[in-house]
């Protein structure tokens, strides 16, 4: 409803003023969200990612326990009696929602984004989850343009890498994106830092 349908503004006015209809097509998406995910669960794919973009300045805890906990639960619960891995794409700002995504079973949460550019600094991430999910993202994608200067870019990804070795439930990726107009050294410049100073000691 929000990415793809209507966005954000025209979504909540609908949920004010019509719940009864808004209730009611959510449960259509639902329905037919559930025969896509049965699909999903048939194929040979090892790893699937729910359709979702979260953000918590978007959805709230109070939108999330009255409107996503249910399906999330229970296509976490499918994915994983058919033996596969669950994941969930979630960047922008994470304080509001954070623990309750992770909650609801997800093996990987994807593109987290840490401080500056999110709203949780990359040292306490894991904290704020305490289920064992795995945690993918850590280097926010404008680090990669010129907006960032190469001494500020190396010293970020020190620091993220000191930080996933301590905590090796972590996976370094971009969160969300590399943009357009990134610089090609700085890609590359990732893997340099990473065989320096990425190695579990």
């Amino acid at each position: 409803m929000v990415v793809l349908l209507a966005g954000i503004e025209a979504t909540t006015y609908i949920m004010f003023d019509a719940k009864d209809e808004f209730d009611e097509t959510l449960a259509v998406l639902e329905k037919k969200a559930d025969e896509a995910s049965q699909i999903a669960l048939n194929s040979p794919a090892e790893c699937l990612m729910i359709p979702e973009n979260l953000s918590s300045e978007v959805v709230g805890k109070n939108m999330f326990e009255l409107y996503m906990r249910g399906y999330e639960q229970k296509w976490n619960d499918r994915i994983k009696q058919v033996g596969k891995y669950s994941f969930v794409h979630m960047d922008g700002t994470l304080r509001g929602l954070i623990r309750e995504v992770a909650s609801t079973g997800f093996t990987v949460l994807e593109a987290l984004t840490p401080a500056p550019v999110g709203d949780i600094p990359i040292e306490e991430i894991h904290q704020w989850i305490d289920s064992d999910n795995i945690i993918w993202g850590g280097i926010p994608g404008v680090y990669f343009t010129d907006l960032i200067s190469d001494e500020d870019f190396d010293q970020f990804i020190i620091k993220v890498l000191e930080v996933m070795k301590s905590q090796p439930r972590y996976v370094l990726g971009v969160a969300d994106q590399v943009p357009p107009k990134s610089r090609w050294e700085r890609i590359k410049r990732v893997h340099e830092l990473v065989e320096r100073y990425g190695f579990y000691s």
